[in-house]
């Protein structure tokens, strides 16, 4: 199978047109499997704790000239009688095409030839990755059946990546390839998510050669005064 064509160029109303760089586009696709939704008409709704605000400011300025005028917003949910803050913003109603794609009805779904690139990976990792010290994790619990063999199928065609996927849905990438998934993705994590990188307080660096993540841990070797 070749692969799946994400399209750039959006119409709506037939005289309206949106287009989206290349740039944009990956980083979108990694959000649209992490924690984006594209609603039915074709807004996508990105939204993240009001703890991840500045990585929330960080899609928004690379994506703003896709959204609606005014930059994110706060707002506060209440679930089971206790409060959560969150920060959003909306893209433009363009994305009905991307919608038919990544959905089948109201599920979420990893479409069959998805092509990835390490932007869009390490996206989807910031957004519903995490590393316990030992595993390399991705909550893919929206994902069920094919769509799990899909996902596999193209993280290890595209990168070598190997996984397996327990009875709670989550995704753990193999010690196997943690190596080639740090090598991949750390080039492109954004610096209030380095906490999801290994060794994350002393990681002032991440070396790639020979397809390996060196993390330099630096000690007491700061100058007075200065900021991690």
């Amino acid at each position: 199978m070749g692969s799946l064509e994400v399209p750039s160029e959006l119409t709506a109303r037939k005289t309206l047109c949106l287009s989206v760089s290349p740039q944009q586009r990956e980083i979108l696709i990694g959000c649209v499997l992490g924690d984006a939704y594209i609603a039915p008409l074709g807004k996508i709704r990105i939204e993240q704790s009001i703890k991840q605000k500045d990585y929330l400011a960080w899609k928004f300025d690379e994506l703003k000239s896709l959204c609606y005028a005014g930059g994110p917003r706060e707002i506060t949910h209440v679930y089971r009688g206790k409060r959560y803050q969150s920060v959003f913003f909306l893209l433009r109603q363009y994305f009905r095409v991307w919608r038919k794609i990544f959905y089948q009805e109201k599920q979420k779904v990893f479409p069959d030839g998805l092509k990835l690139s390490p932007l869009s990976l390490a996206v989807w990792y910031m957004d519903d990755g995490c590393w316990t010290g030992k595993k390399i994790v991705i909550s893919t619990e929206s994902f069920k059946g094919h769509n799990v063999v899909s996902m596999q199928k193209a993280l290890l065609d595209q990168f070598r990546l190997e996984t397996k996927v327990g009875k709670n849905g989550k995704m753990v990438i193999r010690k196997v390839s943690h190596e080639i998934f740090w090598s991949l993705v750390s080039p492109h994590i954004v610096p209030s998510m380095k906490y999801k990188l290994p060794n994350p307080v002393t990681t002032c660096s991440e070396i790639v050669s020979k397809n390996r993540v060196i993390c330099n841990r630096i000690t007491n070797t700061l100058a007075p005064g200065s900021a991690l």
